[in-house]
């Protein structure tokens, strides 16, 4: 902007035109120069047809000026960036000086330590420097725009008026100070965020330094790890230039612990209030199932539900805390070690509350064992180094795990308490390597013994941890499942048998894979099996012109199993399992969830495709190799797939109804993509395809309503009265519970049978589940109003006519017989 420019170059006595200077200026000295500058008829030009588009231009740029200068007075959130490095200096310095008094005896967990504090500072310095990228791009976006005002040439143009200059320049005068307003804050912000940028880089390569440390020495430490680090027991003689007590090395350990774990709660604390929400809200749903089931039920019959929890009902807290601290253990994979130790210490804790009144009091005491045992070798982890105490309390605890091991081994084949399923080969593996870890402290292998010992500990004590865990989220599925049985949510529709075989198998499988991932990490082979793992998957393989990778393969398969089982549990849950507490109930979705289904199927497919990487072209392939199969051997299948869409969207029978198709009758349970299911009265289920119930004649005694007509014939003697026969049968509906009164019952003089008079009677029956019930009432009632009336029902009678007989046989029936009868 010609004019702006030029004031400044003006005011600054002079200097270079173009160029902002800070220096003050006030309104008085920028209105002589724009006047001074009008004069010039070389740069200014007077005009009268442009006015309005110049004096719109000024406010348009002064509105935008404000906009600018309004984000620059509200600045950029850089204080917990200013207020957080000093704090990652202690953190570089405390890893530096940890790093100057390592030994001749580095330890482990101490180095792990060290590269956890510093990928969590990693981590915060990185998200440091991506909000100072942020804040300064905007910077530099505010600068261009501010700059961009000199270079418009439609700012030369000022009124001829003389009314109109003088509006032209008070409004030229508060642009321009604006401008230099707003540009002089920009500059002193751009000033301030390159120096905090470099401060945080300046602590990023440090960080990154030291980390590539500790990654080279962990390998070093691997690559040693069972070379002898420390003297032999029976040379107890002191390192005379560097001596270790254990006191001063535990005091050091355990402040350095509490350093970062101060710095990683400073950095990572969502994820403690993850926890806690997941606490609480776990909380809330125990709670809450337990009140409703106390509501739902008499006190005596809800206490007996309740007492089926065995853990959540009896230890809320302790099985909340179990939880949580299980479940911490398994997916933290990069704490440090002082808070992983606290965490084993509250499930320690909790475990013990409620193993005291479930576990035989010998084996309780060998819990308390372990948990010492636990304690111990907790103590050992914090240690960063190592002294002669520490290597005779790892000779101690592996003896004392030697015996426990033992002791467990055989109370577990003779005690008839219920023991989890993988007892025994945890128990074995804790003997093996309790015995692995004595050998290598006799041979001066202190910091591997010292892993492999806290290993056997840790990994059984977890064992039962995830043991308890998965009793829990089972006893809690019960709960739900008890507290909701009345109502009419879907819940009230599943079976909690069939729910807890299958919903146990797959935790139990997710138990197992947690425990292995713990193993792993407590012997530190959890990065490298990580790194072989995902280097074997991601790696590149060809076959003929296409490539692909064992992890896309994986994903696929993953995606259309889960895409499976989703579709399977959606009917499951929202369909009817045949055990229902209310069999004559129909679920509200009805065909809707064989859409649903297929929706879930085609969408896991697609995704499937999607995310292992394989190109959508290759779909087309096989929907052509799929219409070659219809065409070739395929038609019954795709013809019960159709039926089944067809069924979905015709809604001739849901989930629940009382159908007959041919000579085949029971309840409908399931509607497939591809078959249906009938659970049958006897007990059996029958498997009909789609096909079947679209081509067949098919009978829906729940179509629209539950009604059905019962029939049934009577027949009395010969002789009897009409009228009161009649009037008896009648008799045995009035004021009957179940019966309907509209359409009345109906009884009608059917036939004069050969030994009877018949009677056919028909009535109706508000449900027909209770038909059968009903109809046995009736006839009971009848059968006894017709005998105190005297009315006979009469056994089927014949006439014999004999024709002829031979009289010998008639002389033989006639001679008495030797006593003198006839």
């Amino acid at each position: 902007m010609a004019i702006i420019s030029g004031s400044f170059s003006t005011a600054a006595q002079k200097k270079t035109p173009d160029t902002i200077h800070l220096v003050a200026i006030d309104s008085a000295t920028i209105r002589k120069n724009i006047a001074a500058l009008s004069k010039d008829t070389n740069r200014i030009k007077k005009s009268d047809t442009a006015v309005a588009i110049l004096i719109n231009r000024i406010e348009n740029y002064t509105l935008m000026l404000n906009d600018l200068m309004s984000s620059l007075r509200r600045g950029f959130d850089t204080a917990s960036i200013s207020a957080g490095l000093p704090l990652t200096d202690t953190s570089i310095a405390l890893v530096k000086y940890n790093i100057a008094s390592l030994g001749r005896t580095p330890n482990i967990n101490d180095i792990y330590t060290n590269k956890v504090m510093l990928e969590q500072l990693q981590r915060r310095l990185t998200s440091w420097q991506s909000s100072l990228f942020s804040y300064y791009d905007k910077l530099v976006n505010i600068n261009d725009t501010i700059h961009s005002l000199r270079n418009d040439t439609a700012m030369r143009n000022i009124p001829a008026e003389d009314e109109l200059y003088g509006f032209y320049l008070g409004q030229m005068t508060n642009l321009i100070l604006k401008f230099r307003a707003v540009d002089s804050a920009n500059r002193y912000n751009l000033i301030k965020m390159g120096l905090l940028q470099n401060k945080v880089a300046n602590r990023y390569i440090d960080v990154s330094n030291l980390y590539e440390d500790m990654d080279y020495r962990l390998q070093q430490y691997s690559a040693n790890m069972f070379t002898r680090d420390y003297r032999y027991l029976w040379k107890p003689h002191r390192d005379s230039i560097n001596p270790l007590e254990f006191f001063p090395v535990l005091k050091n350990s355990l402040h350095k612990s509490t350093k970062v774990l101060g710095i990683f709660f400073s950095i990572q604390w969502p994820v403690f209030f993850v926890w806690l929400l997941l606490a609480v809200l776990l909380s809330w749903w125990i709670y809450n199932n337990i009140r409703r089931i106390r509501q739902n039920h008499t006190e005596q019959e809800g206490e007996t539900i309740l007492q089926h929890a065995k853990y959540v009902y009896r230890f809320p807290v302790a099985s909340i805390v179990v939880f949580i601290t299980t479940l911490s253990a398994v997916l933290s994979v990069r704490y440090p070690i002082l808070f992983t130790e606290i965490t084993w210490g509250l499930a320690a804790i909790a475990l013990t509350i409620i193993f005291r009144s479930h576990f035989p009091k010998t084996l309780f005491k060998n819990w308390l064992l372990l948990i010492g045992l636990l304690f111990i070798y907790s103590l050992n982890n914090l240690l960063i180094e190592v002294t002669y105490a520490e290597q005779w309390g790892l000779l101690i605890g592996a003896i004392l795990s030697i015996v426990l091991a033992n002791r467990l081994l055989k109370e577990s084949s003779l005690t008839t308490f219920a023991q989890p399923k993988y007892t025994r080969p945890v128990l074995q593996l804790f003997l093996i390597t309790s015995a692995f870890s004595l050998l290598l402290v006799i041979f001066a292998r202190v910091g591997t013994a010292k892993i492999i010992g806290s290993s056997a500990v840790v990994n059984t004590v977890m064992a039962l941890s995830l043991f308890a865990l998965v009793k829990i989220l089972m006893e809690a599925v019960y709960l739900q499942v008890e507290a909701n049985k009345d109502s009419s949510t879907f819940i009230s529709f599943m079976d909690y048998q069939d729910v807890q075989r299958k919903l146990k198998t797959f935790l139990s499988i997710l138990a197992v894979v947690g425990w292995l991932i713990i193993v792993t990490r407590n012997v530190y082979l959890y990065d490298a099996i990580y790194e072989a793992i995902t280097g074997f998957l991601s790696s590149r393989h060809t076959i003929g012109n296409s490539d692909f990778t064992f992890s896309s393969i994986i994903i696929f398969i993953l995606v259309i199993w889960v895409a499976t089982v989703a579709s399977q549990l959606i009917a499951y849950m929202f369909g009817n399992t045949g055990q229902s507490a209310n069999p004559s109930r129909k679920t509200k979705f009805g065909s809707a969830l064989l859409l649903l289904r297929l929706a879930v199927l085609a969408g896991g497919v697609l995704l499937a495709f999607a995310a292992s990487g394989i190109p959508m072209d290759k779909l087309t392939i096989v929907i052509g190799a799929l219409g070659v199969g219809i065409g070739f051997g395929l038609q019954n299948v795709v013809n019960n797939l159709v039926s089944g869409i067809i069924l979905a969207f015709e809604k001739p029978l849901e989930v629940g109804d009382v159908i007959e198709l041919g000579t085949r009758s029971g309840v409908v349970k399931e509607i497939g993509i591809r078959s249906s299911k009938i659970s049958a009265y006897d007990g059996s289920e029958i498997i009909v395809p789609n096909g079947d119930l679209i081509s067949q004649q098919l009978i829906n005694w729940t179509r629209t309503n539950r009604i059905r007509r019962v029939t049934f014939t009577l027949g009395v003697g010969y002789g009897s009265d009409v009228k009161q026969v009649t009037d008896i049968i009648q008799s045995a509906f009035t004021d009957r519970k179940g019966i309907l009164t509209a359409p009345s019952p109906v009884v009608q003089l059917y036939e004069f049978g050969a030994s009877s008079i018949n009677f056919r009677v028909y009535f109706w029956v508000a449900d027909l589940d209770v038909a059968g019930t009903q109809q046995s009432d009736v006839l009971t009632f009848i059968y006894d109003a017709l005998n105190k009336a005297g009315i006979e029902l009469p056994y089927p009678q014949q006439d014999l006519h004999v024709r002829s007989i031979d009289e010998a046989l008639l002389k033989k029936w006639d001679k008495p017989a030797p006593d003198g009868t006839v």
